[in-house]
């Protein structure tokens, strides 16, 4: 009964939803290394796209780019091509049925892949073995849905073992079932999406949103798992609008005991987006975390759909996190654009003039280039960003209220107290593509001088009570730590439709810090179904 208000506006809008014809649409996979195939096009000049709200909406890309052709991915007309097993490998769902007003699909999904850890005293072979099925399909022009599972056993480098006996969690995925030899994990995800005439567009399920134009986002990232939302995004002249609503879980309740429970919190997003002129474009967030135990019942305030929440959160007298973000994004041309974020946490104008190192300065950043086809080369991309956050930022009285969803951040995987540099090489030909992404951070890990744990502003699950003083803090105290990533990846576009590649890379990642040094470098090769972004670049 506590959330029976939610889920009546959730079936009333599935309803009203559900009984509209009008604009067929999708959402597709949320996936950097598949969306260069129409970037390049939708941040043309004059092109008005909303590109910082993702995942994309699949008729809002097509009038720009061609989504349903597979012309760059043709291969040779052969006659295997045109056989039945030539097609469901290379160009076609395995089964899908098409007539007038529906499109119906089914995939197996899979990971499969080896590798090589070869680390400071430790060598080790690594692999994911995942298996699982994909649905989903369109039902005349304003409704689609999708489904997808997979069930995992993996082991991993070191380093991301230490990161999953902390958390319990995989980076980016569920909590792990045990950890004695192996990870068994699983993941899943599905949504249904509607459109209401050309101007709104609805999306009820548990998958992943990101807010952004660079491969961070200090806003709303994809960094961690899935988690159910509703989502309305409404679109008229040069104006994107979003509301979120969102069901997020944390710890300390998460365990690899499947007994446990959950500890849950909720989050409401408004996102508004503008189109200023053909260059520029500026985008306003608000978000609330709010907390839900035995003793509050499910707060009606923040269904308001209406942007300027933190009047409300304040007039409650509401213990809740509030965070204020601003994005942007200026087109040079049609081939580069700059691109920023900025996110308030906390922000008192004295303070910050006064430069005492005041704990309440919570404050994260991000700017950006990226050019498309630089020096006249077909198809290259390049890009380069910096991003930054203050100790402290995303913390709040507890986990229940962080920016953090499953026991992995909201926005930046490093969580904060850091500042990084990503820069990338990536470079197509048809069905090919290969990838250099470099990643050079500094950390100030919640490590004090005697070698024990203190908060010192890097875990945004910590509770900010537990800082060390209110003053005199500064970004890297703790351990600083100098992080580096290297990947350099080869992938082959085997099936477009079912977004199948085979790829093999490899990754160096070396840390230090007074505490000693440390290298790892890991070789891999496998055969994926590329849905989602994974991260493992901290």
């Amino acid at each position: 009964m506590k959330n029976f208000f939610l889920f009546f506006l959730i079936n009333l809008a599935t309803i009203v939803c559900s009984n509209t014809s009008l604009a067929q649409h999708y959402y597709l996979p949320l996936n950097q290394d598949l969306n260069v195939r129409f970037d390049s096009s939708l941040y043309k000049v004059g092109v008005d796209f909303h590109t910082s709200v993702k995942p994309y909406i699949s008729n809002e890309v097509a009038m720009v780019a061609p989504i349903d052709s597979f012309a760059a991915f043709q291969m040779k007309d052969t006659k295997f091509m045109k056989s039945l097993v030539g097609r469901k490998i290379f160009n076609q769902h395995l089964v899908q049925v098409r007539d007038d007003d529906y499109f119906l699909y089914g995939d197996i999904i899979m990971e499969f892949s080896a590798g090589r850890s070869m680390e400071d005293n430790l060598d080790k072979n690594t692999f994911i073995n995942s298996r699982g099925i994909a649905v989903g399909g369109t039902f005349g022009k304003h409704f689609s849905f999708n489904s997808t599972f997979l069930e995992s056993q993996s082991t991993f480098s070191s380093y991301i073992d230490s990161s999953i006996r902390e958390t319990f969690v995989v980076p980016g995925a569920s909590r792990i079932k045990n950890y004695e030899n192996k990870y068994d994990y699983g993941t899943a995800n599905g949504t249904i999406a509607f459109s209401l005439k050309k101007h709104f567009s609805f999306q009820f399920g548990h998958d992943k949103n990101f807010i952004g134009d660079g491969y961070r986002s200090m806003l709303l990232s994809d960094n961690s798992y899935n988690y159910p939302f509703l989502k309305i995004n409404a679109s008229f002249w040069k104006i994107r609008y979003m509301v979120l609503y969102a069901l997020f879980q944390d710890g300390p309740y998460i365990t690899f005991n499947d007994d446990e429970s959950f500890r849950r919190k909720y989050g409401t997003f408004h996102y508004l987006d503008v189109n200023i002129g053909k260059r520029l474009t500026v985008g306003v967030l608000e978000g609330i975390i709010w907390d839900y135990d035995s003793t509050r019942a499910f707060d009606i305030n923040y269904l308001n759909p209406v942007i300027f929440l933190r009047p409300v959160e304040f007039s409650i007298g509401s213990p809740d996190n509030a965070l204020i973000g601003f994005n942007a994004r200026y087109k040079l041309n049609s081939r580069n654009y700059l691109y920023g974020q900025l996110m308030l946490d906390e922000f008192k104008l004295n303070e910050v003039k006064a430069d005492s190192g005041w704990w309440g300065n919570k404050q994260a950043f991000q700017l950006g280039f990226r050019s498309f086809s630089p020096f006249g080369i077909k198809n290259l991309i390049v890009g380069s960003e910096f991003n930054y956050a203050r100790p402290f930022t995303y913390q709040h009285k507890s986990a229940a209220t962080a920016y953090s969803h499953y026991n992995q951040p909201l926005a930046h995987p490093l969580g904060a107290n850091f500042w990084e540099s990503v820069s990338s090489v990536s470079y197509s030909l048809k069905r090919w593509n290969v990838n250099l992404k470099v990643n050079y951070a500094k950390v100030g890990y919640d490590i004090d001088s005697l070698g024990n744990e203190a908060n010192f502003g890097n875990n945004v699950l910590l509770s900010y009570e537990t800082r060390p003083g209110d003053y005199g803090n500064e970004t890297l105290q703790g351990l600083e730590t100098t992080v580096i990533n290297s990947d350099f990846k080869i992938w082959y576009l085997l099936n477009p439709a079912a977004n199948l590649v085979l790829e093999a890379g490899t990754r160096i990642r070396k840390t230090e810090n007074r505490i000693g040094n440390s290298q790892t470098v890991f070789v891999y090769f496998g055969i994926r179904t590329a849905l989602w972004n994974r991260y493992l670049d901290f």
